[in-house]
């Protein structure tokens, strides 16, 4: 039992250590790659159900309850021990994410902080081993947005790629997504991950689709530009929806409008953005509250494809 309990002490001490790292004033990046690596290489021969509820009792309040169960319950165990076993052919480039993580980190951070000026936040910056959920992202964690960055699929899909404008479009996220709270139509979420898309390409001028991530799981662009009239009027009776299915046709890799690739929404908003960005700088487009892009939308949209109405006519 006192084994037990010194092995405890010592694992919430790690966790501790890890949460050390700072990036700035106002931005704090926490690094909890480790405490992960330390309980999956600990736990290694025990029997899978106690691995699991091991997990859940020792992560549980890592990284603002990002393991926790409750925060994610469907298949929670298959999931968990999954990516435990998993983990000892995957961790050799994880930590190699973990080791460079800040030295790629810092630099983009500057580079956005020339442009668009301090990027603040109550909440940490967290790098976890995600469970495959994600390469970054918002997540709504003990009640607050917290940005997390997944090291283990950063290994997967961008081991290869200037992470520059990745980080870019995060930290707008970070950024933006104060102006745009509580706005919960679909049509929010084309334009603030449009927008985060445009914003990284112009931060980065030579970067093509793979280092925008319009490549994923297929190339995006090509998919949409081949009828974008089509596309453009697929989108636009959805733009009222608040349907999480409408919302994963446009933008998760599962699944898609029929006809039309997954997470088209990015380019289509991308597209939107690209085009407000001829009359309008960053600045412009990052400060425009809801009430203001919303009619900047269907304009934009307009003009690109002229759409059936649903009485027949046509819209634009």
């Amino acid at each position: 039992m006192k084994t037990l309990f010194s092995a405890l002490l010592a694992f919430a001490a790690a966790v501790f250590a890890t949460t050390a790292s700072a990036q700035g004033p106002g931005l704090r990046l926490i690094d909890v790659t480790g405490a992960f690596d330390r309980f999956t290489l600990s736990t290694a021969n025990m029997p899978d159900a106690e691995r699991v509820a091991a997990f859940e009792k020792q992560m549980a309040t890592v990284a603002e309850g990002f393991y926790a169960r409750s925060r994610k319950p469907e298949r929670y165990d298959q999931r968990v021990l999954k990516n435990l076993k998993e983990y000892p052919e995957q961790r050799a480039a994880i930590l190699a994410v973990s080791r460079k993580f800040e030295a790629a980190f810092g630099p983009a951070r500057v580079s956005f902080e020339k442009a668009f000026g301090p990027v603040t936040s109550p909440q940490p910056i967290y790098l976890v081993h995600s469970l495959g959920e994600m390469d970054g992202g918002t997540r709504d964690l003990n009640g607050k947005d917290t940005l997390l960055f997944g090291a283990d699929v950063i290994a997967k899909i961008h081991s290869d790629k200037d992470l520059a404008p990745f980080f870019h479009h995060e930290l707008f996220h970070v950024y933006h997504e104060p102006l745009m709270a509580n706005c919960d139509p679909l049509w929010c979420s084309l334009w603030e991950e449009g927008l985060a898309t445009y914003v990284a390409s112009s931060l980065n001028p030579s970067a093509g689709d793979s280092a925008l991530m319009l490549d994923l799981p297929a190339p995006i662009r090509p998919a949409v530009d081949a009828n974008r009239a089509a596309a453009i009027c697929a989108v636009v009776p959805l733009l009222d929806s608040e349907k999480e299915d409408e919302y994963a046709s446009l933008f998760y890799g599962n699944s898609h409008l029929s006809g039309f690739p997954s997470r088209m929404g990015y380019y289509i908003g991308y597209l939107i953005a690209a085009d407000l960005g001829r009359t309008h700088s960053l600045h412009q487009l990052a400060e425009m509250k809801p009430a203001e892009v919303r009619p900047l939308i269907d304009q934009s949209m307009a003009q690109m494809a002229r759409c059936p109405e649903k009485d027949g006519g046509e819209r634009g």
